[in-house]
């Protein structure tokens, strides 16, 4: 097993292509989205069956290591700041 790190990130959709255009330019390769989550938090009840995209929310989840993590996480800092949204990081196991 390796120890890497693990970005989630909940995000509206409006704010999708952008994330992704700044995993690619720090070399985050591979990451997961799963499109329109369900929850509550400090704005209201979010839910999935929203007409438009707008206020649909994404979970987006990457693992990497710690270098990369350091490379990107004031990048992350300032995305949330501008555009809205949570971050969690925590250590985690890679199973090779």
């Amino acid at each position: 097993m390796k120890k890497m790190k693990k970005i989630e990130l909940v995000i509206e959709s409006l704010y999708l292509n952008k994330l992704i255009e700044l995993f690619d330019k720090k070399g985050i390769s591979g990451y997961t989205i799963i499109k329109d989550i369900e929850g509550k938090g400090e704005h209201g009840i979010k839910s999935a069956d929203e007409v438009t995209d707008v206020f649909k929310n994404n979970y987006v989840f990457t693992v990497c290591d710690e270098e990369k993590l350091m490379n990107i996480v004031e990048d992350i800092r300032s995305f949330i700041k501008r555009n809205g949204g949570r971050c969690i990081v925590s250590d985690v196991s890679w199973v090779l």
